[in-house]
């Protein structure tokens, strides 16, 4: 098998159905498949989607007993495609993401040749215009950045839990001002990058060696975690822009959480519970690091 991709699904049915769409009038091989993973709808969509795609012999729906959350859900699929098919390619992509190319697999073998990646991202395009939100850094974060992301965001929670709007208001303001101004290069392909988790394209160089993402968070941190353990593994992550696919964005997250107030205080537990995660997988490679040398 060349190829599986492997959709997330939750809530956002019209938004799977047509990122399905994308892939089956762009794709430029037959030896591909698709898995659907329902991390477990309240809304039944899971059910309509495998009643849907029943007789379709390139689509395999699986209905999950519960919300595992992002990695988890995710390494559903990647494991079912792992042990059916052992594909040279297993893509992770966000159920609102949808595909613009008509030669993304040869794309996607051209550049493994070249750098026998782990990981690869494309360029991808947003609703409000944007395209450059792939990579994300070229360099990991450090351990004190990543306990100051804690710290900041517990401050979140506290402001949140006392409901002081006007220092909320405050804290958001000087946030976006502290914020550094840098040029970032999304034209020209790059190599050793963190990538964007809403489509990743995982080479056996990876799939050989892990059974999908860390699964220890629910939600956010995923891109920050794998970069890290790509490069602790001396695994090679490119970003190549000659891949195209739209992003729609937080489409189920939006169907989930529905008030703002919800949605601020759903991303601060979540952001706090994987950074948490993160700087242990710091203090572990640190310890392993230190002892090796």
């Amino acid at each position: 098998m060349k190829i599986v991709f492997v959709i997330l699904h939750y809530l956002a049915e019209e938004e799977t159905y047509k990122s399905v769409e994308s892939i089956k009038s762009k794709i430029d091989t037959d030896d591909y498949m698709i898995v659907i993973v329902d991390n477990a709808s309240p809304d039944k969509s899971g059910k309509r989607l495998e009643e849907k795609y029943s007789e379709d012999e390139k689509i395999n729906v699986i209905l999950n007993k519960k919300n595992l959350g992002f990695a988890q859900g995710n390494n559903v699929g990647f494991t079912y495609a792992k042990e059916k098919w052992n594909p040279n390619f297993i893509v992770l992509m966000n159920n609102d993401v949808y595909i613009l190319d008509n030669n993304l697999v040869n794309k996607i073998e051209q550049e493994y040749e070249r750098s026998c990646f782990a990981v690869l991202g494309p360029l991808i395009m947003t609703v409000d215009g944007r395209c450059n939100i792939n990579p994300i850094r070229h360099t990991p974060a450090s351990l004190e950045t990543v306990r100051h992301d804690i710290k900041a965001y517990k401050l979140k929670a506290l402001i949140y839990k006392l409901h002081l709007s006007w220092l909320r208001r405050l804290y958001n303001k000087l946030k976006c001002s502290s914020k550094e101004k840098s040029y970032k290069n999304y034209i020209d392909r790059c190599e050793y990058v963190q990538l964007h988790g809403a489509f990743l394209v995982f080479s056996k160089k990876y799939t050989d060696k892990f059974n999908g993402l860390d699964s220890r968070t629910f939600l956010y941190r995923e891109e920050a975690i794998l970069y890290k353990h790509l490069t602790e593994n001396h695994m090679n992550s490119v970003y190549l822009p000659d891949i195209h696919v739209f992003h729609k964005e937080d489409a189920s997250t939006d169907k989930m959480v529905r008030t703002s107030r919800e949605k601020e205080w759903f991303e601060i537990t979540h952001h706090l519970h994987s950074l948490q995660i993160l700087l242990d997988i710091y203090k572990f490679y640190e310890k392993n690091n230190t002892r090796e040398g």
